[in-house]
């Protein structure tokens, strides 16, 4: 079957439940786009490529803990990712409800108890306890989600932007606006020929 190949080139093993997880969530967007126009994607080969398998591409990079999708819309990265790190909690948050009701959706049938989702505004997002990663896919350029995510990450925490091609020059912008931060810059294995890169920014320690 073509989802266990395609994800054995992303380093993945998934289980049965996994597996059956990953195909609900398909078989649901699918169904859910001719009504919600949940994304761009219409065909099974989409979104099985450019919202799953997209969202899965940083997988080794997610830690045990609590991670934030900041913009996540429907739920991507952050229910693919939920659904094969079982220890990390993920918290999905966006502004656009109707998009969230398809990931409260597929929380409830697919069982994840590791989710959260929360209808807010980044900006309007207060936590008690910080995040230790936060991810967002194609929320905004790294300048404003580092602007956004820092005063909610925990000081050895991990914010993981999601980028393509771009991520070059937008690292050497954010690098001089946030001095205070560390970044590095990881390429991401996918299924087709794009580049799919991942920028990790850290906040450096107080001398």
């Amino acid at each position: 079957m073509y989802l266990r190949a395609d994800l054995e080139k992303l380093q993945i093993v998934p289980n049965e439940r996994q597996i059956n997880g990953l195909e609900i969530i398909l078989k649901e967007h699918l169904k859910w786009n001719q009504v919600f126009n949940l994304s761009a994607h219409r065909t099974q080969r989409d979104v099985w490529i450019y919202q799953i398998l997209d969202s899965l591409t940083p997988h080794q990079f997610i830690k045990s803990g609590n991670l934030l999708d900041i913009g996540t819309g429907p739920g991507f990265p952050g229910l693919p990712l939920a659904l094969m790190c079982p220890d990390t909690h993920v918290t999905l948050l966006d502004s656009n409800e109707k998009k969230l009701a398809f990931a409260r959706y597929v929380q409830s049938i697919c069982e994840l108890n590791n989710v959260t989702v929360i209808h807010k505004r980044v900006e309007a997002f207060q936590v008690e306890t910080n995040f230790d990663q936060i991810i967002s896919r194609a929320f905004t350029h790294l300048n404003g989600m580092i602007h956004c995510s820092l005063n909610l990450l925990s000081l050895k925490g991990e914010i993981l932007a999601m980028k393509g091609a771009r991520a070059n020059s937008e690292m050497l912008e954010a690098e001089a606006e946030f001095e205070g931060c560390s970044m590095t810059l990881h390429k991401l294995p996918h299924v087709v020929d794009e580049q799919r890169t991942l920028v990790i920014v850290r906040q450096r320690k107080n001398e």
